[in-house]
């Protein structure tokens, strides 16, 4: 069997986390790399570690005998042998290089966040749409175990019609980046958009799209917004309550936690509380609900098969990434007025159409927030 031939553009905690899962893949190899630090590109990788234990086997000293290695992604997008584009560079050069991979025929799976502003990600998806390539955004939190279980059991109707959702994610100033790049805003878009995103773009993926949004936020080391707490209505009465950010004093341990509420149940989970789900529906009983699997890995596996398949993108479209960053927007503007931010039935519907399961299709310009 063919493997699809990647090359990893940046060689942070995220790219050595995707590199560690796509070097033994069955169906992907590792063709070229790119970083601008010739340390990394000759494989001293060190001992360097992110925001929490993504599993990552990729450190120390790494062989890449095997593989090209390039200087600046433009050269990597030039080399015939790459199919596909994994981009795992600073926010603001998502945009940039993923348009060029795109007009150069690559297929791209780009990290979280899409992009710096909703322009940047209309761009893109007009790229991947003209060239016919694959883009994908790797909301890693679509994929991840306990959360995918919990969106299943709202689905099936487990606990009845869904009253509040709580989504936190909170930790101390990220400084492990490459010349510090997450705590410049600029670069990073801060917590806001670094961050904090993975909740808004899950918020809606199982909500859908609210009728406002109310924020409040502080400006932390990044200077961006760096912790923000906001409340989305919809017009059931249901809510969510969406609150993250870096600002934390170190040392403190990295968390996340989701918890869903509806007429016949919850359901919770966080990191620091272990790997089960919890379902409670009101009796002495708890049921745990067992989750297991890696998350890169599976939103890895899932672009490969839409690429090799030819099928479109539907568990998380361009379009649906794109409002994820037009939502955060919508918080930051609310933080910087300090008033609720509506949204018209008429871009409720628009957005919804996006964010649902369906093919990736551009939401029009009209629509965007002003940023």
């Amino acid at each position: 069997m063919s493997r699809l031939r990647f090359g990893v553009c940046g060689l942070g905690f995220m790219g050595r986390s995707h590199f560690a899962r796509l070097r033994g893949h069955s169906r992907a190899a590792i063709v070229a790399i790119c970083d601008h630090d010739a340390r990394r590109r000759s494989g001293d990788w060190g001992d360097e570690l992110g925001n929490l234990d993504l599993g990552q086997a990729a450190a120390g000293r790494v062989a890449l005998d095997d593989i090209a290695a390039y200087a600046t992604p433009d050269e990597l997008i030039a080399d015939p042998n790459v199919e596909a584009v994994l981009i795992t560079l600073p926010t603001a050069l998502h945009a940039g290089v993923a348009i060029a991979a795109l007009q150069a025929g690559k297929h791209v799976l780009c990290e979280k966040p899409m992009a710096m502003t909703v322009g940047d990600c209309d761009r893109m998806i007009r790229a991947a749409e003209a060239n016919g390539r694959t883009l994908m955004v790797a909301q890693c939190i679509r994929f991840w175990p306990q959360y995918e279980a919990i969106k299943h059991c709202v689905d099936e109707g487990r606990i009845g019609s869904v009253r509040f959702v709580g989504l936190r994610r909170l930790g101390c100033p990220p400084t492990y980046s490459a010349e510090n790049w997450l705590l410049d805003g600029r670069q990073s878009g801060g917590a806001l958009l670094d961050l904090h995103v993975h909740d808004v773009d899950f918020a809606h993926y199982l909500l859908g799209i609210p009728e406002s949004v109310y924020a409040r936020g502080t400006r932390g080391p990044s200077g961006g917004i760096d912790h923000v707490t906001a409340t989305w209505a919809y017009p059931d009465g249901s809510y969510a309550t969406l609150e993250g950010g870096w600002v934390l004093a170190a040392p403190w341990t990295f968390d996340m936690e989701i918890s869903v509420h509806g007429e016949r149940g919850t359901l919770g989970w966080a990191m620091s509380r272990g790997s089960e789900v919890v379902l409670r529906t009101g009796s002495d009983d708890v049921e745990p609900i067992p989750c297991d699997g890696d998350a890169l890995r599976r939103e890895q596996d899932y672009f490969i098969e839409c690429v090799v398949a030819g099928r479109p993108v539907e568990a998380c479209t361009p379009s649906s990434s794109r409002a994820s960053i037009a939502l955060a927007w919508l918080e930051r503007r609310s933080i910087e007025t300090g008033r609720v931010v509506p949204l018209s039935d008429r871009l409720r519907r628009v957005w919804s159409g996006a964010t649902g399961s369906g093919p990736a299709r551009v939401i029009g310009r009209d629509a965007q927030p002003s940023a």
